[in-house]
């Protein structure tokens, strides 16, 4: 190929790095229509049963026009053609319709013409099922199809864009598993508040900000309470975990009703610390848990109802029950017949599989301790 090897290694560092930064495709795409002298290029994913556009990176093509192509024109006589080729095989336009026959469809009106274009390298890049993944270089009539040597290089390109695509499919998997584990943290009603080697405040959740809003904790570069004497004895339990010891637990009473909190800290092992610095969380070193059991006690019905399939009168009763109720309390807090709680409770045995009110407080307290959406506790 009479392409200089600077150049060429331009384009597949653009190539690679689009991987991880999916922003430089249209610097890749770019640079491969200079080099093929080509109008420009862009790469998709799409879905003709779904009629939607997954992605899409364009290098120097009207918007415009690519919009036209989503809302209008996903089948046409290019994309009917490509549904049928093999990933990793550049397809000329020319041979999926001759050009006379393109001017006729609605596609060459309202995408093509308006940018000059008429001629196309195509390649599938990724396929499965119904999704594909494609990339377009696109050519003007004045230029005609893509020469040989412009040919070879595409092809020559094949193979990478095909792993690069790859490659940004497992990042981006592994991001959104990253992303969704902090989702998780964000959901939990205990506090979680991680500190580095520093014992600054790499993460808090927002369990642990709203125990910062209402005065229970300060997490202004290192962790503290409104209590001097608590604060002593919660630096002493951080200071174990950060040297490697299994840290500790202390109880904090609520500066509002006095109602006790539990703060648990820990190391961080190294597994768990590889995880937190992928996911951005940097030289990690302590953990803090903060747990308040109040907020255990106000678990939305509907929670508690999907969770296993519960009636409205079920949960209230399985709620009720699993705060260490017994039946005749139970009954006279929900105003209920003792013999109508012993029904529901034989249901709600049945149906999450335990046996006894202990049981079932150990996993209404498991619910409890993650919060599905805003909804209000029921009565």
């Amino acid at each position: 190929m009479n392409f200089s090897s600077e150049k060429i290694n331009k384009v597949l560092d653009l190539i690679y790095d689009a991987a991880a930064e999916n922003d430089l495709w249209a610097d890749a795409l770019t640079a491969i229509a200079d080099l093929t002298h080509s109008e420009g290029g862009i790469l998709f994913g799409q879905s003709f049963t779904a009629q939607k556009i997954y992605f899409d990176f364009n290098g120097r093509l009207d918007e415009a026009c690519n919009r036209a192509y989503q809302e209008r024109h996903m089948r046409n006589p290019w994309s009917a053609y490509m549904e049928s080729q093999p990933v990793g095989r550049l397809v000329s336009s020319d041979e999926a319709i001759d050009v006379a026959g393109l001017r006729k469809s609605a596609f060459y009106d309202e995408v093509l013409r308006p940018q000059g274009i008429t001629h196309n390298g195509m390649m599938a890049l990724a396929a499965k099922e119904d999704f594909r993944a494609a990339f377009n270089m696109c050519r003007s009539e004045r230029d005609g199809p893509h020469d040989p040597e412009q040919q070879r290089l595409l092809e020559w390109l094949s193979p990478h864009l095909c792993r690069s695509v790859t490659l940004g499919f497992r990042i981006d998997g592994y991001l959104a598993m990253q992303h969704a584990a902090f989702d998780v943290l964000e959901r939990l009603s205990d506090g979680v508040i991680v500190l580095d080697r520093r014992l600054r405040v790499s993460f808090a959740n927002s369990a642990a900000r709203r125990f910062a809003a209402e005065g229970v904790l300060r997490l202004q570069q290192a962790v503290a309470t409104y209590s001097i004497a608590h604060s002593q004895r919660l630096a002493e339990l951080i200071r174990s975990a950060l040297h490697g010891a299994p840290g500790g637990t202390m109880s904090l009473p609520h500066n509002a009703d006095g109602r006790l909190l539990t703060i648990l800290a820990t190391s961080i092992r190294s597994k768990d610390l590889g995880r937190l610095s992928d996911a951005g969380v940097k030289d990690a070193a302590v953990l803090l848990f903060v747990i308040d059991p109040a907020g255990r006690r106000s678990i939305p019905l509907a929670q508690i109802m999907d969770a296993y399939g519960l009636t409205q009168a079920e949960a209230r009763v399985a709620l009720a029950a699993s705060s260490g109720n017994t039946i005749v309390e139970t009954a006279q807090l929900l105003n209920l017949s003792p013999n109508t709680i012993k029904t529901h409770l034989r249901r709600v045995f049945a149906k999450t599989a335990t046996g006894r009110q202990a049981e079932l407080a150990g996993l209404i307290a498991a619910i409890g301790s993650v919060r599905i959406g805003d909804a209000d506790a029921g009565s």
